[in-house]
């Protein structure tokens, strides 16, 4: 531990040690006795119960790190924690990032790891070797399982990155023979060999589960751990066997993968009818065989059926998902980070996670087979012709099959409304990195070829249609279905109808659609027996119909549409929500977020008032509301996104137009006083947020930032070093998309010395940023127009100076000084061998052009 820190460590450890005395007067002599014949003391208990009664996960893993560091005054009185504190404290719910990279530096310690040369010269993580050695005769390989176990379900939520370095702690602590070894087999029993070997394939099937968000970008991190276990399990003599289960788990992250290239040529390859098999369109594709066509997960499948084992419903939903139907007819390669399982929708009880048990419920199975087919079409006339059929097969749907077609049935929606183009950028999407059908969610347009089109007996469904006939059919949505349902309602009496129709208990609907009734007493138990995702989902329907208008009456506001107007009943709706937002406190990012985009729409209401109502007057507590709610996220130790920091740049943009109209229009003292103070600290506490969404890990041993504490320095760039390279150096790295909204609220403030340290840091970490972009289509494009954004601001004063080369303003302090941030951000992107030079005049004017056209600079609608 740091020398700052020895003193106030010490007097906490004195502070356990008294507890303990006074304690002990009140303990039988048995329980005492009894604890010194398992080498410990009555202190070393209630430093245990010190370390797992901290607010907040972070403040629990820096007591954990003060116990395993004491100071010299007192290491002699307190014993070595045992593995069940720790592995208690890593069933916390409230994990930040900063506290998940502490207990994973004190993971490689408790184990011992043989690496050595990861923890060298770092006085943050001196282990007292007596500590260490105790701690190490305590753990088996039970204990190690669910410490690994643990530590991946975090890493999914908080730091996928570090996916291969707790893989490592595994295969390290293997290696050096602490447990286990890659021996000979026949030393082994027959018992520990089974166990071991089901060891390895739990960890290859965990390494599978994609994390909540962002479920894609993991991939690289997963798909490398999994080859790490296998290696391993290929180093034992004989080699350990891959089970169902592995086969399974390295299946699922296969098919989450983009194309190959010799997929997207196979894919190319196909015709446009159904089923769509090769056809050729050069004479050389006459020499492509079938074998070419065999996906990742298809050859993964395929290796599981060579070694013995058969086909089960979900392998073979998984088959179709990856290219190839049970009838060896080839359908859409799909990429998928689920697999459908119809196991996710049995009676759903509420608050508990959906468990999936191998080999069960087999009609439900095949029905997963048909929900994998709808999805493997490209049209939603393809996946229209699917539905039916099954229809005809059976004597009633199931809710798996209508959650299939729904997806389908909500992007050729969105595909008319054209909500569902590439992402915007300023160079176009070269032909290779064109997406292709089963690429997205996204579906194609028909074919209007009389040879090519598929014909159904019924027409094709739109979304309030399809709910009316899932209604007559008695399918009561549930889980993931019921949040997707939610999500995409198109209006706001369509979102209660499908609550109503749910398979959530009344005290459940009532506690989410009434807040006008006395509060039940169990309102905040109710509301946390709701999974974080579903409840995300109904916050962000709340939110989405916060600031339109309705016109039938609901149950959500019937004492008010008659007598109050929309304005009011959109007021209600947002307040509902902080409501309900406040009563669970979600340790989950998505329901704040939704509360931070509806702040940043200019239709929202915040205050309810008749000479409130006019944006000028909205946007300023907008802000401050915006900024409570970060406070209030702040005190429970959940940091923003950068999701939510774009919508936080949202509001502040808004709120900074108006904020300068009131102070330049306004002489109410009363309304200038928070447009001032939201001029002043706006910028900063914004600067703030960026700092900590990218926190450099190598800071997670300082104290925590204040959030609101301004700070010039927030963007210096933060200098590498050696200390934990098992860590990656960025706890989120931003995609350039993010980086080019924060660069345009600097060049709108304007800040722009600001604008130059963003460039030495994105500078800094150019490799992780550019390592991101890749992982998009058009990240590479969107890089470019970031930087060509900020050529754009730091020339803006210059050019404003000139007065359209009239040179006025130069020789002045401004103009040099204006002169000197465009050289040394001009350096900084020659001298970065990754950004391919300085933007042209050419990409300016056209970046410039295309702002104007889209009235990219100005209020958020």
């Amino acid at each position: 531990m740091s020398p700052h820190k020895r003193p106030s460590a010490l007097l906490e450890l004195e502070s356990l040690k008294q507890t303990a005395t006074d304690q002990g007067k009140m303990i039988a002599k048995e329980s005492l006795t009894h604890l010194r014949t398992k080498g410990y003391r009555l202190q070393d208990v209630v430093a245990w119960r010190w370390i797992l009664t901290g607010k907040t996960a972070e403040d629990a893993a820096r007591r954990f790190e003060t116990l395993m560091n004491p100071p010299k005054e007192v290491s002699d009185d307190f014993g070595p924690v045992p593995i069940f504190v720790f592995l208690r404290l890593l069933l916390r719910t409230d994990m930040s990032s900063q506290a998940f990279a502490l207990l994973l530096r004190q993971s490689w310690q408790i184990l011992g790891s043989s690496d050595q040369r990861k923890l060298k010269d770092n006085p943050e993580i001196t282990l007292q070797s007596t500590s260490t050695q105790k701690s190490l005769h305590s753990i088996g390989l039970d204990a190690l399982v669910v410490l690994v176990v643990r530590l991946l379900r975090h890493a999914r939520r908080v730091l996928p990155a570090a996916c291969a370095d707790i893989t490592r702690l595994w295969l390290d602590h293997a290696r050096v023979g602490q447990i286990i070894t890659p021996v000979e087999m026949d030393i082994m029993s027959e018992r520990d060999a089974a166990r071991l070997s089901f060891c390895y394939n739990r960890i290859l099937s965990i390494l599978a589960i994609p994390p909540e968000e962002s479920p894609f970008r993991s991939l690289p991190y997963r798909q490398r751990s999994q080859f790490m276990v296998i290696r391993q399990m290929n180093a034992f003599n004989p080699p350990l066997a891959i089970s169902r289960e592995g086969y399974n788990g390295v299946t699922r992250v296969q098919l989450a993968h983009r194309k190959t290239h010799g997929e997207r040529n196979w894919a190319l390859l196909k015709a446009k009818s159904w089923p769509p098999w090769k056809e050729d369109k050069l004479g050389v594709d006459a020499f492509v065989d079938v074998e070419q066509g065999i996906s990742r997960a298809s050859d993964s499948l395929r290796q599981m059926a060579e070694v013995g084992y058969g086909s089960l419903d979900k392998e073979k939903s998984a088959g179709i998902l990856a290219g190839w139907d049970t009838d060896r007819s080839p359908t859409i390669q799909t990429r998928s980070a689920t697999i459908p399982r119809s196991s996710s929708y049995r009676a759903h009880k509420e608050g508990q996670h959906e468990l999936k048990c191998e080999g069960e419920d087999q009609k439900g199975d095949a029905d997963a087979i048909w929900a994998a087919r709808i999805r493997a079409t490209r049209t939603l006339q393809e996946a229209w012709a699917c539905f039916l059929i099954y229809k005809d097969q059976r004597t009633s749907l199931t809710p798996l099959i209508y959650h299939a077609i729904f997806e389908k049935v909500i992007s050729e929606e969105n595909r008319n409304r054209g909500e569902m183009n590439c992402p915007a950028g300023f160079q176009a999407i070269s032909e290779k990195d064109m997406p292709l059908p089963g690429d997205g969610k996204e579906v194609f347009e028909s074919s209007i070829a009389h040879n090519q089109a598929i014909s159904t007996r019924e027409p094709l469904p739109m979304f309030d249609n399809l709910l009316d006939r899932m209604i007559d059919d008695q399918i009561r949505p549930s889980g993931r279905f019921l949040a997707l349902l939610l999500s995409h309602a198109r209006t706001f009496d369509e979102g209660v109808r499908v609550l109503e129709a749910s398979d959530l208990s009344d005290p459940m609907k009532k506690v989410l659609l009434l807040w006008r009734e006395p509060p039940a007493p169990d309102v905040e138990d109710l509301l946390r027996k709701l999974p974080d995702w579903l409840f995300a989902a109904y916050i962000g329907f709340l939110c989405r119909f916060a600031y339109v208008r309705r016109r039938k009456q609901t149950p959500l506001i019937k004492d008010h549409c008659a007598s109050t107007q929309d304005i009011y009943a959109a007021a209600l709706l947002l307040r509902h929500a902080f409501k309900l937002v406040a009563k669970r406190s979600p340790f989950y990012l998505p329901p704040w977020i939704s509360l931070l985009r509806l702040l940043a729409r200019t239709k929202a209401v915040v205050v309810v008032k008749k000479t409130s109502l006019h944006p000028y007057a909205q946007a300023v507590p907008k802000f401050h509301k915006a900024r409570r709610l970060l406070e209030y996220m702040d005190t429970i130790g959940l940091d923003l996104d950068f999701a939510g920091f774009k919508q936080f740049c949202k509001v502040f943009r808004n709120s900074v137009v108006f904020a300068r109209h009131i102070l330049a229009t306004s002489d109410n003292d009363g309304e200038r006083r928070p447009a001032q103070a939201l001029l002043k600290d706006g910028l900063p506490l914004v600067k703030t947020c960026f700092w900590r969404i990218v926190q450099s890990l190598e800071m997670v041993h300082g104290d925590r930032r204040p959030l609101f504490e301004p700070s010039r320095l927030l963007l210096k760039p933060v200098k590498s070093t050696e200390e934990s390279p098992q860590l990656p150096r960025l706890v989120r790295v931003p995609h350039p998309a993010h980086l080019h909204d924060y660069v345009r609220l600097l060049g709108q403030y304007p800040d722009y010395d600001g604008l130059v340290d963003l460039v030495r840091w994105i500078s800094s970490y150019s490799g992780e940023i550019l390592e991101e972009a890749r992982e998009s289509s058009n990240g590479l494009a969107a890089m470019r127009t970031c930087l060509t954004a900020i050529r754009a601001f730091i020339e803006q004063p210059l050019v404003e100076q000139t007065g359209n080369g009239n040179n006025v303003g130069e020789g002045t302090e401004q103009y040099e000084m204006g002169s000197r941030r465009l050289e040394t951000v001009r350096a900084i992107i020659e001298s970065n061998e990754l950004w391919d030079g300085w933007p042209a005049d050419e990409e300016v004017e056209h970046y410039l052009s295309v702002g104007e056209q889209r009235a990219d600079i100005g209020v958020e609608k």
